[in-house]
């Protein structure tokens, strides 16, 4: 076998190990992940999106993952939501936050030709004070009457590997 066969195959065995390694870590939040198409791809400013997750584990570190496809008819570069978190025993927190989904205007990021899809990991640290049944709400926050393009939201909160 040539050296240039051996190199070839040493650099497909290595990057076979790192996707799998990556397969195993998406497999993690993509087991919870929670979806929900938005009808006619409008998203009204009325219209909250609301995802339940139980938490079994409470006093570790949470890390919240949001899912965006979305079609060329969104007009922005960006997708300011305001993102609520409360537990069924009365805790919450509530921030805003704006995804990136183009680099600049027409040139789109994340993955897709006519429908582009990306995931953000929004916040590694989020620790819930209790187990149980928490609640996020997701609500578009560009001011906005209806957003047009945004075809469906979805939400993974996953304990964090230690």
């Amino acid at each position: 076998m040539s050296r240039a066969s051996r190199g070839g195959i040493v650099g497909g065995l290595i990057l076979l190990a790192v996707l799998t390694l990556g397969s195993c870590h998406y497999a993690a939040y993509q087991k919870q992940m929670q979806t929900e198409e938005l009808p006619r791809a409008v998203w009204s400013a009325e219209h909250c999106v609301t995802f339940d997750s139980f938490v079994e584990q409470s006093r570790t570190p949470h890390t919240l993952y949001l899912y965006v496809r979305y079609n060329s008819r969104y007009a922005y570069t960006a997708l300011p939501l305001t993102i609520e978190l409360r537990s069924a025993l009365g805790w919450s927190a509530t921030t805003t936050i704006t995804l990136p989904l183009a680099e600049e205007p027409g040139v789109w990021a994340g993955e897709g030709y006519a429908l582009h899809q990306q995931l953000y990991k929004v916040n590694a640290s989020l620790t819930p004070p209790h187990p149980g049944l928490y609640t996020i709400k997701l609500r578009q926050a560009t001011g906005q009457a209806t957003l047009a393009g945004i075809e469906t939201v979805g939400i993974a909160w996953v304990a964090t590997k230690q």
